[in-house]
């Protein structure tokens, strides 16, 4: 009987260890499940951070790239004004040198006009002076001599040549309504005289030496200076009026009838 119970305990302590064991194994199994779990969950979250991560990187990207965007573009509205800018400049240029262009070959004609006058004007005011009697010669010969090289220079414009000769007419032409006086020498009979000129307009060109001793006047009509008794008083008063130390007064001085 004892051994019956003695057998009978030993059954029950097999299962009882059989039963223990399982409950064990079914504990260790949840635990091996919730660490699978937490390591399921902790690397979904490493995922998800990783896939933030990458989200936010291209993000950033993006709004880099959307700005690179806006600035290529402000930078093309900016290239194509200046591009629209320049062209109007180039055609407004283009449209200048057109019309200068055209300007120098209407000059060009003008100049085949004018110079060729300019030129004739000249020779007309050489050949006045060589018949008009000789009066400030030295200068007024150097005025034509100057004019002469003037026409023929290429870096003086048409303008200002024609200036130049109008110059010398108006200057010739102030002649003939004037008055003057001032020093020079004269010949006489192959004698020369250093005298004191008085000329009246281009009428008349009388001379007086210092002392008062020898009065001479120009024929035209012999083309030389020639002595003159008499007019000593009347020409100290004319030379006086053409220095302005008196006034206007009528002069009694001879004129040449040609």
């Amino acid at each position: 009987m004892r051994m019956k119970y003695i057998r009978l305990f030993s059954i029950l302590l097999i299962f009882s260890n059989l039963s223990f064991s399982q409950e064990i194994e079914e504990v260790v199994d949840e635990k091996l499940l919730l660490q699978q779990a937490i390591d399921t969950e902790a690397s979904s979250s490493n995922d998800a951070a990783n896939r933030q991560e990458f989200i936010d990187d291209v993000d950033a990207q993006i709004i880099a790239l959307t700005g690179d965007i806006q600035f290529l573009s402000q930078q093309l509205d900016l290239t194509n004004i200046y591009n629209r800018q320049l062209q109007e400049l180039i055609d407004s240029q283009n449209t200048e040198i057109i019309s200068i262009n055209q300007q120098m070959v209407e000059l060009d004609k003008t100049n085949k006009g004018i110079l060729p006058t300019l030129e004739e004007m000249v020779k007309t005011l050489e050949t006045v002076i060589d018949n008009d009697i000789p009066f400030l010669l030295t200068e007024r010969i150097s005025r034509v001599e100057v004019l002469k090289d003037i026409l023929v220079q290429s870096n003086i414009s048409t303008s200002e040549k024609f200036r130049r000769v109008f110059e010398a007419y108006q200057i010739e032409n102030e002649y003939g309504r004037t008055i003057e006086s001032y020093r020079d020498e004269i010949v006489v009979d192959s004698d020369t005289y250093n005298v004191e000129i008085f000329r009246l307009g281009r009428v008349g060109l009388y001379a007086r030496t210092s002392d008062g001793k020898y009065t001479a006047m120009y024929s035209k009509k012999e083309n030389k200076w020639i002595r003159k008794r008499g007019i000593d008083s009347e020409l100290v008063i004319a030379l006086k009026i053409a220095r302005k130390e008196l006034p206007p007064s009528l002069l009694k001085l001879p004129i040449e009838r040609i």
